[in-house]
């Protein structure tokens, strides 16, 4: 299995490239999360990223450029699939800080051999997500008709993709980051709700 972060977003509301601001560590944000896809030991890391990105090369993962401009994360997916040479991709966005290695871990488990999702009060999360590379050329077909919907794409998929539902848990692990005033909510600490960091799963 490939591992890829999504990084290549535009970040219009967060009003900077919010890959590059600094997460709770002082880090950028795009090698904490590298770091945690690292964590997974997957055969190949990639970035999915633009070409105007300023990731260095030697960052320890292949830079994947969108092929298609602004087709959304949908774009960014399907690139990634047709880059790699492995059977199976995992997606993680940049702006989920509280995702953790356990959670992956889990979704791994459930997918077996195929692809998952998680799904959070009825409406899916296909950026925490594990994508078959046969589901390449069906993305690829449905670009090209001018549908970037993440959730018809995996419903199409139908028993490559197992869907599993998010237990409360692990609820904050799916907060995400994407303007100036949940930046700065994550940023005031971990004892703020929008930055508390998952629980330890024991099961």
């Amino acid at each position: 299995m490939a591992a890829a972060l999504m990084a290549g977003g535009r970040s219009t509301r967060m009003g900077q490239d919010k890959a590059f601001l600094p997460d709770a560590e002082g880090r950028e944000w795009w090698r904490g999360r590298l770091a945690l896809l690292q964590q997974l030991a997957p055969a190949e890391l990639l970035i999915s990223c633009r070409a105007d990105q300023a990731f260095p090369e030697n960052c320890g993962a292949r830079l994947v450029f969108d092929q298609w401009e602004d087709a959304g994360p949908m774009g960014g997916i399907v690139s990634a699939l047709e880059a790699m040479t492995a059977d199976r991709l995992l997606v993680l966005a940049v702006d989920l800080p509280g995702m953790s290695p356990d959670i992956l871990e889990a979704l791994v488990a459930a997918a077996g051999t195929g692809g998952a999702v998680f799904r959070r009060a009825g409406h899916l999360e296909p950026l925490a997500g594990i994508y078959p590379r046969t589901m390449a050329l069906s993305g690829r077909r449905r670009l090209a008709s001018g549908d970037r919907a993440l959730r018809g794409w995996i419903a199409e998929a139908g028993d490559l993709m197992r869907i599993v539902d998010v237990p409360p848990a692990w609820e904050r692990a799916f907060v995400n980051v994407n303007d100036p005033g949940a930046w700065e909510r994550w940023r005031a600490g971990p004892d703020h709700p929008a930055g508390k960091q998952p629980p330890a799963i024991t099961s």
